[in-house]
Parts: C-alpha cells; structure tokens; sequence
C-alpha cells in the first residue's frame, strides 16, 4: 500500500491510522490518497482499478479516496439505517478515518476475491475495526 495525504492531518498519525484501519487486508498494490473533505465529516470510494486523471494511474491497481472534514465536524452521532446495519458513532476525526479506510478496505478485498459488492459487509467490517481501535489504541 502506498499513501498520499493532503489532508490537514499529521500524516505520520494517518499513515498509522490508515495501516491500523486496513490491516486485516491485503492491501498490496493499493494507493491511498487522504484529502480534506469541505462540505461533508467524510466521505471515501474504492476504485476497482486506477482511473485516467489519478495521480497514481501506472502505480498501483486499486485507488482508496477518503476525505475526512475538520475537527468542529465531530462528534457524529449513531444512526442506525435497519437492523441489517451496525449502528456506531463518530467521535473525532481519528474515528473518522479508521471507520471510512476499513469500509473502503473491505471493498478492495471484494474486488480482489471477486466477492459480491456489499455495503452491509463493509459497514460490519468498519464498525469491527473502529471497536478494534478503540480497545488497542484509543484506550
């Protein structure tokens, strides 16, 4: 996994979230570029494949976009789509980025695998490592 960080977050401190968030997968040949995000707390995409104007197009076979927003935008508070959905809070950014790089993870390996595209198995994914990062880093 390569990463670019362009956000306003100590990029040691992402790398080490990013890698924490996405450790359970194979994230080899995978490139990760971690921006603000302005108009939402976050946002991310998984790219089954690199598109044309991606600065890491030739470098790597899977592109992660994530955005996270600024500190004032959290905490976030549970919702809870169904009972299908696992229902979690944000409570700053660091949460934040763990959550969006392990549900983006997620997608990765089902491209890989050629899994079925589930958003309700990347959600569970993600709520399971920020739980995860809770207990063995956050604590």
């Amino acid at each position: 996994m390569t990463l670019r960080n362009s956000s306003q977050y100590d990029t040691k401190e992402v790398r080490a979230l990013v890698r924490f968030a996405t450790s359970e997968v194979d994230m080899r040949g995978v490139h990760v570029n971690v921006k603000n995000a302005k108009s939402t707390p976050y946002r991310g995409m998984a790219y089954e494949g690199v598109p044309m104007i991606s600065d890491a197009r030739g470098k790597a076979d899977y592109l992660v976009t994530i955005g996270i927003g600024s500190e004032d935008r959290f905490p976030i508070p549970s919702a809870q789509r169904s009972t299908r959905w696992p229902k979690y809070e944000m409570n700053d950014w660091r949460e934040a980025l763990v959550l969006v790089a392990a549900h983006e993870a997620k997608h990765i390996e089902q491209f890989k695998e050629d899994k079925p595209r589930s958003e309700v198995a990347c959600e569970h994914f993600a709520a399971r490592m920020l739980r995860r990062y809770r207990e063995e880093v956050a604590a």
